[in-house]
């Protein structure tokens, strides 16, 4: 009961950090956002603008793999007081009980944890929300909109040729530089 209310506290900290940060797209376990309004805004984009091409995911097992190493160097942009990074950093190592197993590791969120919403959102802001914004929209000559809900999200395209470099970047591990598509470089 006592780390759940802690999660709480910390889950409540870290939307009053991020909450300004995050983009309009973003609609998963918001204050004042919800399903209906991110449908709303699909909905606007698909009926009322330049939107013919469509790309839609639910990225699979998103909770259960989120990298704990990338997430921890992304809350440290915005977040350096060291009690709270060593909560965030106990609560990711903590594992799961499984078969009266404790299982441990280095990737997923707190299963129902309340400060997983939290954490799952700051690291698509910075993953999908941020790169879409910064990259994709600005490499297209048509418009693009990104409506995400949580790890569901939907990409909409004026045009049937960014639509589809936009499918091949998120399934293959593609990076948009500048105007330009390009393989992303191992390593």
């Amino acid at each position: 009961m006592e780390d759940r209310l802690v999660q709480r506290a910390v889950a409540r900290i870290l939307e009053a950090i991020y909450e300004p940060e995050f983009l309009p797209c973003s609609y998963g376990f918001r204050p004042n956002k919800s399903p209906h309004l991110a449908l709303r805004e699909l909905r606007n984009h698909l009926m009322g603008g330049k939107v013919n091409w469509v790309f839609e995911t639910d990225i699979r097992g998103f909770f259960n793999h989120l990298s704990h190493k990338w997430l921890m160097k992304m809350i440290r942009l915005k977040v350096g007081d060291p009690v709270i990074l060593r909560l965030i950093g106990k609560w990711l190592r903590a594992g799961a009980l499984i078969d009266g197993i404790v299982v441990r590791t280095g990737e997923g969120t707190p299963q129902g944890g309340p400060v997983s919403p939290v954490l799952a959102n700051i690291y698509l802001h910075y993953v999908i929300d941020l790169w879409f914004d910064k990259r994709v929209k600005r490499g297209c000559k048509g418009t693009a909109h990104l409506v995400r809900f949580a790890d569901d999200f939907v990409a909409g395209f004026q045009y049937q040729n960014e639509a589809k470099l936009f499918s091949l970047a998120v399934k293959g591990g593609w990076v948009i530089s500048a105007w330009k598509w390009r393989r992303r470089k191992p390593g």
